[in-house]
């Protein structure tokens, strides 16, 4: 833009109106040049101003009234009355039920007024309490069972139930049926059994279960799972069954019908123990034998045995087990009792066949004694083990007669046996 055209009206220019300023010291200076002149902006128009509006009336709001609720008129005397007769009677069927619960409960609780009832009852070894309390009830002892838990569990009576069969009656109370069915109950039944001499372990499971004491299987499972601490077991290798035949002692006992497995084994261990003393454990040593090789013996003379010829059985034993003049014998015993062990059922007569099992218990085949006994023998057939007649017999057989003969030489033997019927060894 040119000079010209930035003059004004009065005859100046923009830069010599700058000038005529007088700038007071110490401001900055201004460099005219730098001023730049824009066109000016026509000016804003105002806004209309908005006149207040008038206040809206207050409309003058009052509260609706409350409908008032008709009040009934005042009960009659028949309406109380009837009221109160309700009352009464619900207070007095809710009394005479719980009182008649209660009075259930009591007389079951008390064996009051039951009908006379005598039961023999089992508790078997898997039953749990409320196993048993549920057998009550169905045997009309209980009517309650949960009530009789509870008793129970509160009285601590529950833990002392026991495997076992017992005589029980309806006359008794809770608590006379819970102390009816513990270990020291003095109804508990019994059974008393003898364990013959010679019986396997097998044939005296069977028998305990046939008296009712314990089931075969629970007793081959208390064989299994049972760690039972005796001595005389810890220098045995044999394991299950085997580890305990000839441990079982023969004998009269008396035991609680359904009795663990464990119990009666232990009861049988413990009798053997008492049995084979410190005096036949030094007999033993002094014969040069273990306890276990003593049993092996006497258990082969309980089952060759006619039961009057124990040590003369043993002197045959002892005299091919030291063997050093018959060659032919080569120290084995050659007894038939031992493959019978073998078979699972006894045979009258053996074959060759059955004779020639492969077995460390067959005699026949192995020098020396079986592996372990082949049944559980008395103390006589022990004590015969221990003190052997002094013989030179090496042969037996049972004869025609019914009797052992014995003989010191192949050939008298061959003779004898020829000359049987029976032709049996």
């Amino acid at each position: 833009m040119s000079d010209e055209t930035n003059k004004r009206n009065d005859g100046s220019t923009p830069q010599e109106n700058w000038k005529q300023f007088d700038w007071q010291e110490g401001t900055r200076s201004w460099d005219p040049e730098l001023i730049v002149f824009t066109q000016e902006l026509p000016e804003e128009e105002p806004l209309p101003v908005e006149e207040p509006r008038a206040a809206a009336p207050v409309e003058n709001r009052t509260p609706p009234k409350k409908e008032k609720r008709k009040r009934k008129g005042p009960r009659t005397n028949a309406e109380a009355l009837l009221g109160a007769l309700v009352y009464v009677l619900c207070v007095l069927g809710i009394s005479f039920g719980l009182a008649t619960l209660g009075w259930n409960w009591a007389g079951d609780l008390l064996a009051l007024d039951k009908p006379e009832k005598t039961v023999t009852f089992t508790v078997s070894n898997t039953d749990q309490f409320g196993d048993v309390a549920a057998k009550l009830k169905e045997e009309g002892l209980i009517e309650y069972q949960s009530l009789f838990e509870l008793f129970a569990a509160f009285t601590h009576k529950a833990d002392r139930v026991a495997a076992g069969t017992y005589e029980l009656n309806t006359q008794m109370d809770y608590s006379a049926l819970l102390s009816g069915i513990s270990s020291t109950a003095s109804n508990r039944e019994t059974a008393t059994i003898t364990i013959p001499e010679g019986y396997t372990v097998k044939e005296i499971f069977q028998l305990l279960e046939e008296a009712g004491i314990c089931s075969q299987q629970e007793l081959l499972a208390a064989v299994e799972q049972t760690t039972f601490d005796f001595d005389f077991l810890k220098s045995v290798s044999r394991k299950g069954v085997e580890g305990l035949e000839g441990y079982l002692f023969p004998d009269t006992y008396e035991f609680y019908k359904n009795s663990s497995g464990a119990a009666v084994l232990q009861r049988l261990l413990s009798n053997f123990g008492s049995k084979f003393d410190e005096s036949m454990l030094k007999r033993a040593d002094e014969l040069g034998y273990s306890r276990d090789e003593i049993l092996i013996m006497a258990s082969i003379i309980e089952k060759e045995t006619t039961g009057s010829d124990r040590e003369l059985i043993s002197s045959v034993i002892h005299n091919r087990l030291s063997d050093t003049k018959h060659d032919s014998i080569g120290g084995k015993l050659e007894m038939d009792s031992t493959v019978q062990y073998i078979l699972e059922e006894r045979k009258e007569k053996l074959t060759e066949k059955e004779l020639n099992i492969d077995s460390p218990y067959n005699t026949r085949r192995y020098a020396g004694l079986p592996v372990g006994p082949i049944c559980n023998p008395g103390e006589a057939s022990i004590r015969a083990a221990l003190y052997p007649e002094k013989t030179d017999y090496y042969y037996f057989m049972l004869g025609d007669d019914g009797n052992d003969h014995f003989f010191n030489t192949a050939d008298s033997f061959n003779a004898f046996k020829a000359a049987q019927t029976g032709n049996r060894e």
